[in-house]
């Protein structure tokens, strides 16, 4: 089912599946796509006993975009409203990309809250210079000229090499939803970012780092830093995937994280 939520005033949707009232699991999606990316992972939290839900950010799928800088702590205490919103005080957080830079942020601004995490195909270091300056032409290039051409940068490069069949239109499709606001908003809130490693030390939930082995878009080198610099933590790596690999290999990645949230209910 589809809740509407209000953060600051402002609408937004939260997609959600799993028995109410039981341990919550929030998914934060990846740039440029939406909540409706972690559908086979939702459907898996939800048959192993999890209540999942994942946001749209705004700008994305059913929220609508800010029209102003969109940080990552903004996305964090969206999804603290949306734990408010279903009545939980704590839950495992996941995030892929983006939505890693987001899980990161709430693990700052609200450890007390986090049981658990999963992050995929994300990185704890900030942007380079390099990299913010791309990140702002990219921004300026989508209210130009809207999202296509932003969309024809990333798109293609988050699937492995040889994709099974369907994945990269349903990349395409999901990418749609995307506002040429929202891609702008989300990647200067992106470029802004601090330098999450000096945080990592002090985490104390069970973290659990997923890579695709032919991610296009994030160095498997910056996965390897993350799941050091966390205590405990621990990496593992889809062979064939690409920067989305709960897209490619649903099953392998389904097993992981559920495996992963559910030690953490046991516990």
């Amino acid at each position: 089912m589809h809740l509407a939520l209000l953060h600051d005033g402002r609408p937004a949707l939260l997609r959600v599946e799993g028995p109410p009232g039981a341990p919550l699991a929030l998914f934060f999606h990846p740039f440029p796509l939406h909540a409706d990316v972690w559908e086979e992972m939702l459907t898996a939290c939800a048959a192993s006993g999890l209540c999942a839900a994942a946001l749209d950010a705004p700008g994305f799928g059913g929220t609508p975009p800010l029209g102003r800088l969109m940080t990552m702590d903004l996305l964090a205490t969206l999804g603290a409203c949306a734990l408010d919103t279903l009545g939980a005080h704590r839950a495992s957080i996941v995030g892929c990309s983006m939505g890693g830079y987001a899980a990161m942020a709430f693990m700052r601004l609200f450890p007390e809250r986090v049981s658990a995490v999963a992050l995929i195909a994300t990185k704890a270091t900030a942007d380079s210079e390099e990299a913010r300056k791309n990140r702002e032409r990219q921004a300026a290039l989508a209210l130009s000229s809207g999202a296509d051409p932003v969309l024809a940068e990333f798109v293609p490069k988050m699937l492995s090499r040889d994709p099974p069949p369907g994945a990269r239109a349903r990349v395409e499709e999901l990418s749609r939803r995307a506002t040429a606001q929202g891609l702008a908003d989300a990647l200067r809130g992106m470029a802004a970012r601090p330098n999450s490693i000096p945080d990592l030390i002090g985490w104390k939930a069970p973290t659990l780092v997923i890579a695709g082995e032919q991610d296009q878009l994030m160095p498997r080198a910056e996965l390897e830093t993350l799941a050091k610099g966390v205590p405990g933590g621990r990496l593992e790596v889809i062979e064939g995937a690409g920067h989305v690999p709960f897209l490619e290999k649903p099953r392998e990645v389904a097993q992981l994280l559920t495996a992963h949230l559910q030690v953490r209910v046991r516990d």
